[in-house]
């Protein structure tokens, strides 16, 4: 079991600051297959991963109209314990932002999940430790847009080369 202070959701914080909130996670077990959180719902909570291995599944894309993709098309992430995961962050800034991906349980886990309404109790009651997780959000946040226009130049790369073929 990876231990909670060590997820980086927490990272600057002192172990002092992270036992000042730490009641404000709710932890539950899921059973291998149970569904965390579903593609394209609306959430208003955010989940670390304490242990066992979580699949990220993403629904590709029909590229135009007539293009029918089946469900068992999919983007799949496998992610387990030890690689200090939160997801789910982004409903916490948005109450209409329906999910990206659904993330399920591969084995048996456990997560914690923090409420928007709890997140908010934290903000006002500590704004340092608020401010240093939202700090957090945007470093991941913005890893993840950089790696994203990577991939999206690549995309453009080989669909541009194709073309010339």
């Amino acid at each position: 079991m990876v231990n909670f202070r060590e997820n980086s959701l927490f990272t600057g914080l002192s172990e002092n600051q992270i036992d000042s909130i730490k009641e404000h996670f709710k932890s539950y077990e899921c059973k291998a297959g149970d569904i965390i959180i579903e593609e394209h719902s609306i959430g208003d909570s955010m989940f670390l991963l304490l242990e066992g291995e979580i699949t990220i599944d993403k629904s590709l894309v029909p590229l135009f109209e007539q293009m029918t993709v089946n469900p068992e098309d999919k983007k799949i992430i496998n992610v387990k314990e030890d690689s200090l995961s939160y997801f789910g962050e982004m409903s916490m800034f948005d109450p209409n932002f329906k999910r990206s991906a659904s993330i399920i349980a591969k084995i048996d886990a456990k997560v914690a999940f923090l409420s928007k309404d709890d997140f908010d109790k934290i903000i006002s009651k500590y704004p340092e430790i608020g401010i240093a997780i939202l700090k957090n959000i945007g470093l991941k946040l913005s890893h993840l847009l950089d790696r994203s226009n990577v991939e999206l130049s690549k995309l453009i790369t080989a669909f541009t080369m194709s073309l010339k073929l």
